[in-house]
């Protein structure tokens, strides 16, 4: 069955995309009252910390309660709760700043466990052959979100109110909770007896066991870890480029963002189109090899518009790095270890990348930020040169 046709695969695309957009108001929100509030930039930036901590806490657990219990219920449940505290942070916001600070660690919480059930539930949904048109097309669409989304946040928070945009976010996941209600999944039986009478943590080891043991998961684990580590560098460091060394302020920032995003938006739409032709393993590499040696070029840059060039390729390969990766470890874990398997790499990822960021401006401080940029882009290139030469990776 074509994805055009396939009513399941369209409610969970509109339902993502509707909330995705919510949370681009959020991501927006959240900090600008922040700052508002208390004029700190410790402060805001510690609400981008509490996005990322919740994967490092709870991204195991949540992997086994992903495949314990049905999956359409999991991102439902994450759904409704996410809706509810967005609800209570207008009333929060006028009485209380930690409060705030609280409802947000908690709505990123809940989407641990909606974030990997999404990956894990999707080769349910759509056959072998459309996996990867299918999480090209998810892609895409959430790359939209990014660029309609924080532009519509922007004359939100500028012209109406913050408030409504946490309002607006609230309803977002409730028509995301409604999507996934209407799709006609059917949790596999034979995965929901095997798990029964499983402790959770048996469950937990038999998933970080099956990571451990299957060589090439293992090996794409690690890989994925030191690329990583050069790309959440990247992010200060491309900022400390635009501001510091191009002396061309915020709006260079945001124009290489806006590139980079442009990038991505055609490596989706690209691997939609070219989906049964394009070998997952080798577009993994290829990909990771072109963003850490766009990254290097960037570095050998001496202006704003020289440097689009390559971030431009940074978000093509990107997206074809990404989509391929995911759809891989869609077809490599069992289905009744996905969630495992998805959350315990969250956990890896989302902490390295966490940690890369605050060292990558650490560094800056006392080393030069064009270097910095080249050992950034040589960590994330050699992971995809090393992938050429692992036969299981290589040819997936």
């Amino acid at each position: 069955m074509s994805l055009a046709r396939n009513g399941n695969f369209l409610l969970l695309w509109a339902g993502q995309f509707v909330s995705q957009m919510g949370d681009r108001l959020a991501m927006v929100a959240f900090p600008w009252f922040v700052y508002e509030s208390t004029g700190s930039a410790l402060g805001t930036g510690a609400v981008f910390a509490l996005y990322t901590l919740p994967y490092v806490l709870f991204g195991a657990f949540a992997g086994v309660v992903i495949d314990r219990f049905n999956k359409r219920a999991v991102m439902i449940a994450a759904d409704i709760v996410r809706g509810g505290l967005m609800l209570l942070v207008p009333f929060a916001a006028t009485r209380s700043l930690p409060a705030v600070y609280v409802l947000s660690f908690l709505v990123a919480s809940a989407s641990v466990f909606f974030d990997p059930c999404k990956l894990a539930i999707l080769p349910d949904l759509v056959t072998k052959d459309r996996l990867l048109r299918a999480n090209s097309l998810l892609a895409t669409g959430e790359n939209v979100t990014e660029i309609v989304g924080y532009a519509l946040a922007g004359f939100i928070l500028a012209y109406v109110s913050i408030n409504t945009a946490f309002r607006i976010d609230a309803l977002t996941f409730a028509v995301s909770a409604a999507a996934v209600l209407l799709m006609g999944y059917q949790a596999p039986v034979r995965a929901a007896a095997e798990q029964a009478a499983q402790s959770f943590w048996r469950e937990l080891r038999e998933g970080l066991s099956f990571l451990r043991h299957h060589h090439a998961l293992l090996m794409n684990t690690l890989m994925v870890v030191a690329f990583v580590a050069g790309l959440g560098a990247s992010y200060p460091l491309t900022f400390l480029l635009a501001v510091r060394v191009l002396n061309a302020g915020t709006q260079a920032f945001g124009v290489f963002e806006a590139v980079i995003g442009i990038g991505y938006l055609a490596g989706s739409l690209a691997l939609a189109t070219l989906a049964t032709r394009v070998p997952k393993g080798l577009a993994m590499a290829i990909g990771w090899a072109a963003m850490g040696v766009s990254l290097i070029l960037v570095a050998a840059t001496g202006g704003v518009w020289q440097a689009c060039i390559p971030f431009a390729v940074f978000g093509l390969a990107n997206a074809v790095a990404l989509i391929a990766l995911d759809t891989w470890l869609q077809d490599v874990i069992p289905e009744h270890l996905r969630g495992r398997v998805f959350g315990a790499r969250f956990t890896l990822t989302q902490g390295t990348y966490a940690l890369s960021v605050l060292v990558g401006g650490a560094l800056a401080g006392v080393f030069d930020v064009r270097a910095l940029i080249i050992v950034a882009g040589v960590l994330m290139a050699i992971p995809g040169i090393a992938a050429l030469f692992v036969r299981d990776i290589r040819d997936a």
